[in-house]
């Protein structure tokens, strides 16, 4: 009896989910909302994910915002992950760090360029540089490290990576590869902005 009952749960829950897609795709977005609000009633997190993926196709940023907070709440990471780049876009850079510094702190280096560029926009440059060592042979990464130690005061570390940056990987360095030539200019060392130019 329970296994049947759990198996009817599961076909109308994929019904409705399914149907739901099947609306969204078909241009039917107030039907589709409709399905997958019943769908997520039935315990689907990734109807949730869905439903706030359509408002935000359809230029409903609350909205959207709205569900990939309740999908948050039920675990789900990549919604950290969506709010977080939304919040970005917004320059609400405390959002960022809120939705993101719990994945970083769990051990996952994907948005730690994210979070320490967010903590150089708010002018926290230590907790920038602690963020940010976690991903430190990252190339975009570099930038944005070299930059904090920069803002501290640290010009020795900033060249540091800036020039890891440039030297040791074929791509992504134009940012590295700037800041180390202005670092050059603004401390007068004319050989090394000659040897430097050019190179990348």
């Amino acid at each position: 009896m329970f296994v049947a009952i759990l198996l009817a749960f599961t076909a109308c829950n994929n019904s409705n989910e399914d149907k739901a897609d099947r609306l969204s795709n078909d241009g039917k977005t107030e039907e589709a909302i409709q399905h997958y609000q019943l769908a997520i009633k039935e315990g689907s997190v990734e109807a949730i994910n869905k439903l706030a993926l359509l408002y935000s196709n359809t230029h409903q940023p609350e909205k959207a915002k709205e569900y990939y907070k309740m999908a948050l709440e039920k675990g789900d990471k990549k919604a950290a992950e969506t709010l977080a780049y939304l919040s970005l876009k917004d320059e609400a850079y405390d959002d960022v760090i809120t939705y993101l510094k719990p994945i970083v702190d769990g051990g996952d280096t994907t948005q730690v360029y994210t979070l320490g560029s967010a903590y150089v926009k708010l002018e926290r440059y230590d907790e920038a540089v602690q963020v940010l060592l976690k991903n430190k042979d990252n190339v975009y990464v570099k930038a944005i490290l070299g930059t904090a130690y920069y803002e501290l005061g640290d010009l020795g570390n900033a060249e540091k990576y800036w020039k890891s940056a440039v030297y040791n990987h074929n791509s992504g360095a134009i940012n590295s590869y700037n800041k180390l030539l202005e670092l050059y200019r603004e401390q007068g060392r004319t050989a090394d902005y000659k040897a430097l130019e050019g190179t990348y």
